[in-house]
């Protein structure tokens, strides 16, 4: 419902800002790319590992992939669909913090743990990418490839190889037995560098 809501405003205010009438500013129009994220937002529900909705011209189709790959391993507890989904050597330093042996037991802790507050059949019912940051200089980015660069193991700086870099910010519609839950502002990092685009938390 909360999503719904959300979404109708976005589009009235569309429609205000390309409604003269609607909005009495006579003599002003605006172009789609003119408008702010948020304006022009397109539902999916079935091409991705979890729905997702987002703003189709400032997300595009391998970073939908990369973000949808992320969050669908975690639902499935899916290890090949997470090392498809995110930077190879990200996944490796997260085998250590989590202290587990494999990648199969480290996606299903990252299940379990979301599940304790949800439970153990949860779903995505929607994934919403509410905002989107990519100024390097923008505190959580700033973060992010500095972890990057302290835990990479090749030659130079690996922020140097990353071609371009998102904080988004999500909203998670989640459903299980007995109820719903909704998680507001949690982020997801997208990087593209040579060999595509990922995603990581």
């Amino acid at each position: 419902m909360k999503l719904i809501r959300k979404i109708t405003a976005l589009l009235l205010c569309a429609v205000c800002l390309t409604s003269v009438p609607a909005c009495g500013k006579k003599g002003m129009t605006y172009e789609e790319e003119e408008l702010p994220y948020g304006a022009t937002m397109r539902q999916n529900k079935t091409s991705y590992p979890v729905p997702i909705t987002y703003d189709r011209r400032f997300i595009n189709e391998d970073q939908v992939t990369a973000v949808t790959g992320l969050l669908g391993s975690i639902q499935n507890a899916d290890a090949e669909l997470y090392q498809k989904s995110t930077l190879d050597f990200y996944a490796a330093y997260q085998l250590k913090v989590y202290e587990t042996a494999d990648y199969q037991t480290m996606v299903q802790q990252f299940h379990d743990n979301l599940a304790k507050s949800t439970g153990e059949d949860f779903t995505f019912s929607m994934t919403l990418i509410n905002e989107l940051a990519q100024n390097r200089e923008n505190g959580n980015i700033a973060s992010m490839l500095t972890l990057l660069d302290g835990i990479y193991e090749g030659s130079g700086k690996f922020s140097d190889t990353v071609e371009e870099v998102y904080d988004l910010t999500m909203e998670w519609d989640i459903v299980y037995t007995g109820g719903t839950q909704v998680l507001d502002d949690e982020h997801v990092y997208v990087l593209k560098t040579a060999d595509g685009y990922f995603a990581l938390m």
